[in-house]
């Protein structure tokens, strides 16, 4: 009996230690600007994460499934991508979810995949407010009306065989051109068609997707086509769906008519809402009906995934212009304030990656743009290695928290008012004499 006492005192100091030994590193991290030790997901009570905690700790038998909807920060999979990787490191491989032929909507290719087209293709985003196009999750939808349209995207690394399922979203109606759907030079299988969705087989260790359009019969004049993920039948793993889009503010949600039917197909354990940038940058100012559009957005997000676990995070601190934007800690505080009304996880990246001023920081070490607003490759590896890490906190230390929601944004705050005060009065004293 005292053996199996000691061996759980030994197993619970080494995991003291542990933690002991990732703080200390995170105090000697390489950047001191970032406050690694800020790096939490707040939340008012464990029954707003339970959905998400549970099934990361059942992942051997359910898969986690993570939807991020977002702009810029994310379309280019720099930051969303990296994620993936270390959480199926973590996890299992579940598949990389949703992917996207940017070439037929003229926009800029993922880090990892590039695509071409033929043919004439006209296209909506979900920037674009009112979309001219209905839009779905990802936010981008093509159509063509040349049956001899084609599309290809190509990978820069072979897939893992956890990609053997390809599912287009797509219309399937009367007046609708056939896809065929190639994986290399090899014709994949259409193992399901179910409204708007057309589920494939593909072989394993694939490079390139194509898509190559049929004419049957004279009623047929257009293919559209909404967004396309790629996945796997084994219930385990992870997979994390990138839906961000460039220049898209939070309200874009709203307009994303089939958001509801293939949001509810993906069927997501946690949805990251990780928008701002674009609600509050040009003006340097939080909009006043930015709060209305946000609580508008969570409810229908909540209203598709009602089990779901909604985190938000707040925006960094950038620069535009060669002007600071002071909105980004506004943006902060409204974030929190909203979490809290709304029951969904807050993560605050502005205090995380330094607070007010610190952009000029993040691009003096190459992990910035020099537009001051997007991270390069290096600083979206650090985001998402410390989002990761924030998540997997959460899961393992929830028995642990007290159903309060941390004050992290005003006490920082606090800290620099305090600092100035002392600062000031050392100034009159010296005076005086």
């Amino acid at each position: 009996m005292s053996i199996k006492i000691n061996k759980k005192i030994k197993l619970i100091f080494q995991g003291l230690m542990l933690l002991n030994l990732n703080y200390c590193l995170a105090q000697n991290a390489e950047h001191k600007f970032i406050n690694y030790n800020k790096n939490t997901i707040q939340y008012f009570d464990t029954n707003d994460i339970k959905t998400f905690c549970k099934s990361w700790k059942e992942s051997r038998n359910k898969k986690v499934v993570i939807l991020h909807l977002g702009d810029s920060h994310l379309q280019n999979e720099n930051f969303p991508n990296k994620c993936r990787n270390i959480s199926q490191s973590i996890l299992g491989d579940g598949g990389i979810g949703l992917i996207q032929p940017f070439s037929i909507v003229h926009t800029y290719d993922a880090s990892f995949y590039n695509s071409t087209h033929t043919g004439i293709w006209d296209y909506s985003k979900s920037y674009m407010i009112p979309p001219k196009l209905t839009l779905g999750v990802r936010g981008m939808t093509a159509i063509t009306k040349d049956e001899n349209s084609t599309f290809r995207i190509l990978f820069k690394d072979t897939l893992s065989k956890a990609n053997s399922i390809l599912t287009l979203f797509c219309g399937n109606t009367d007046s609708s051109f056939v896809p065929d759907i190639f994986n290399d030079s090899i014709k994949a299988n259409l193992l399901t068609l179910n409204g708007d969705f057309r589920v494939y087989q593909l072989t394993k260790n694939l490079r390139s997707i194509s898509l190559k359009l049929s004419k049957a019969n004279p009623k047929q004049n257009n293919f559209i086509l909404y967004g396309m993920a790629l996945s796997n039948n084994n219930n385990s793993g992870c997979i994390w769906h990138n839906a961000g889009v460039g220049a898209c503010q939070y309200k874009s949600v709203l307009f994303e008519t089939k958001y509801d039917d293939e949001a509810a197909y993906l069927n997501p354990d946690l949805v990251i809402i990780d928008f701002g940038t674009n609600d509050f940058l040009y003006k340097n100012k939080v909009p006043i009906d930015l709060e209305y559009q946000i609580d508008s957005v969570i409810d229908k997000v909540r209203n598709t995934s009602p089990m779901a676990t909604i985190l938000l995070t707040s925006a960094q601190d950038m620069i535009y212009k060669k002007r600071n934007i002071t909105a980004s800690k506004q943006f902060s505080k409204l974030i929190k304030v909203i979490a809290v009304k709304k029951h969904c996880a807050f993560w605050d990246w502005y205090s995380i990656a330094g607070g007010a001023k610190t952009m000029r920081f993040w691009i003096a070490n190459q992990l910035a743009m020099k537009d001051g607003i997007h991270l390069k490759a290096k600083g979206s590896e650090i985001k998402a290695e410390l989002l990761v890490n924030a998540l997997k906190s959460m899961v393992y230390s929830t028995e642990n928290r007290t159903n309060a929601f941390e004050n992290l944004i005003d006490s920082t705050e606090k800290t620099h008012k305090e600092k100035t005060i002392v600062s000031k009065k050392k100034k009159r004293k010296k005076r005086t004499k």
